[in-house]
């Protein structure tokens, strides 16, 4: 008689079997973090906000309320991943006659809601409420000092 070889016990078998079934689960647990961190990596660098536009509105009870929503994006630009200090704006209006001005940090709003809400005066309706110039700007890239100042809307 020939020996053939040394015969695998059965348990032995199995081993080798569940060692298949866990690895082919890393396969596809690595397959899924590296398509996840492309797509990460893809949507911070994807854009930036370069300007808003603005709609003047009288909500169900009648009062107005600003909305401001991003408008056009640099697809070149890396998006910002801080929650607040990215993008300001200054509102110039006049709310019964009255000048006012109003500073806005845009950035966690434009993150969360992918919109700003705001409201310009208590019970205010649209007639009262003229808005003047809106002045979008990046915080992150300008200097504090360069920051437009209320004082600019009542030149």
């Amino acid at each position: 008689m020939k020996k053939v070889g040394k015969l695998k016990p059965v348990h032995f078998f199995f081993k080798e079997y569940k060692m298949y079934l866990n690895f082919n689960k890393m396969k596809n647990v690595a397959k899924l973090f590296l398509i996840s961190l492309i797509f990460i990596a893809h949507n911070i660098n994807s854009q930036a906000i370069t300007n808003v536009k603005t709609l003047l509105v009288e909500n169900q009870y009648g009062n107005a309320r600003l909305i401001i929503t991003p408008n056009s994006y640099d697809m070149k630009a890396k998006k910002p991943t801080k929650s607040s200090g990215v993008y300001g704006l200054l509102v110039c209006y006049r709310y019964k006659g009255v000048q006012k001005a109003l500073h806005q940090d845009l950035t966690y709003d434009f993150a969360k809601k992918g919109e700003k809400e705001l409201f310009l005066g208590m019970s205010a309706k649209k007639s009262n409420i003229s808005v003047g110039k809106v002045l979008f700007y990046r915080r992150d890239l300008v200097s504090a000092n360069k920051y437009p100042k209320k004082s600019d809307c009542f030149k």
